[in-house]
């Protein structure tokens, strides 16, 4: 499907009611603008659905060693790169 939108002096559009109702886009709906190879991107963002995939997804995983090892990474690269911040620690 596609539509054709005029941007008003602002930058607003306005999504049709029909596409508004598909994509399940209300009033405070968050949006995702992607631009990518000169296109411009619109999604819906929906948080509980990306809560609810990031738990199926990742229930094996130990997310806090995931977190720990980032942080021993990040904390290494800036003890080689910053050798005078470093504490002794």
């Amino acid at each position: 499907m596609a539509e054709i939108v005029e941007v008003d002096k602002s930058g607003r559009i306005v999504i049709p009611k029909k596409l508004r109702e598909e994509l399940d886009i209300h009033a405070k709906t968050q949006l995702i603008l992607t631009k990518r190879n000169g296109k411009l991107t619109i999604t819906p963002l929906n948080v509980d659905e990306i809560a609810r995939r990031l738990e199926t997804e990742l229930k094996d995983v130990d997310v806090e060693e995931i977190a720990r090892q980032i942080r021993r990474e990040i904390n290494d690269k800036i003890a080689k790169q910053h050798p005078e911040l470093s504490t002794g620690q």
